[in-house]
């Protein structure tokens, strides 16, 4: 595990359909020792959410097929993973996150993401969960 501890090893799905974004999402977690699970849009990453149980999902807002509004309605109305934690990152400005976070998202971290910043939330985000 590179540059991770084992507590650290817990699953993120990243919900990203810009390839560029997704991956360097993935690649800054993975550095951290994080698992992850990658999707292309919020119908996608719904079915993985449902079937690997994450311990924390990153959602971008605006995509094709289901936006991250519509992963994050989803994804509280199923008790199964309604308690999982969502990380929504945007470029939108807060008023598209201040909507999110009305919609059930916990936090949001602004595109292009500062890796420090958005590092600091999935931590705060996880040991919340674990607490």
């Amino acid at each position: 595990m590179i540059g991770g501890t084992a507590e650290e090893a817990r699953r993120i799905l990243v919900v990203e359909d810009d390839d560029v974004a997704r991956e360097l999402v993935r690649l800054a977690l993975e550095r951290h020792g994080y698992d992850v699970l990658v999707a292309e849009d919020g119908l996608r990453g719904y079915e993985l959410a449902l079937q690997q149980r994450p311990d924390l999902i990153v959602t971008d807002v605006s995509m094709p097929a289901a936006d991250g509004v519509h992963l994050i309605r989803r994804v509280r109305d199923t008790a199964e993973i309604a308690q999982t934690p969502v990380l929504v990152i945007t470029g939108y400005g807060t008023g598209s996150a201040t909507f999110t976070l009305a919609q059930g998202a916990d936090a949001y971290e602004p595109k292009p993401i500062d890796p420090q910043s958005f590092l600091a939330t999935v931590r705060r985000l996880l040991e919340k969960r674990s607490a």
